[in-house]
């Protein structure tokens, strides 16, 4: 009987593994352009890092931290310029002092060695739809537009640019937000998320 049990809870967690991630997968590839209009391999981007609350003290907590892994492995080396856009105001959680977007552009910098001058913060915004908002007049002037978040969040935040802007969301190119395997535990919970 007990081998029964063990071979059902290990059959329903694979199964609700394999599950999120192929809801993941096809995800990361909607809400794109199609077909993609072309544009040079040496355009200038632009890639937005959505928002997440900090942890207390300031510091970047793991939802934090997995958005700028994505939008630092999400950089074309081809590309002309790319700036990442860290987007969060929300200081009010935890009693924070500094501002989302600000908490992660610091650990970009001291963990994955971006150049400052390739960082542009919106420190207002307190939501996924301002962080989208508020971040188009800096991303407006680049030929492609990235999205970086958790796969789910990503693909919200490519609709919602849909919706405010879609002369920009013509522009848009994945971003590395999905890998087999990653963050496992946790994308059963990030794929029930998805909106």
């Amino acid at each position: 009987m007990d081998r029964k049990r063990l071979l059902l809870g290990a059959t329903l967690v694979g199964g609700a593994l394999l599950w999120s991630e192929w809801t993941l997968w096809r995800a990361s590839r909607e809400d794109y352009p199609a077909p993609a209009p072309h544009v040079d391999t040496d355009a200038d981007e632009a890639i937005i890092v959505l928002g997440y609350p900090s942890r207390r003290g300031d510091r970047p907590g793991l939802i934090q931290r997995y958005r700028v892994r994505v939008a630092v492995r999400s950089r074309d080396p081809r590309a002309g310029r790319s700036v990442l856009i860290f987007t969060g105001g929300n200081p009010r959680r935890h009693h924070a002092r500094r501002s989302e977007a600000a908490v992660m552009a610091d650990y970009a910098v001291d963990v994955f060695g971006v150049d400052p001058a390739d960082i542009l913060l919106e420190e207002k915004a307190n939501n996924t739809w301002e962080n989208i908002e508020l971040s188009l007049p800096l991303a407006e002037p680049f030929p492609v537009v990235k999205i970086a978040s958790n796969t789910s969040h990503a693909r919200r935040g490519r609709r919602y640019l849909r919706k405010q802007a879609p002369e920009i969301a013509d522009r848009l190119r994945p971003t590395r937000d999905h890998r087999p395997g990653e963050l496992l535990w946790l994308k059963p919970i990030i794929a029930l998320y998805r909106r």
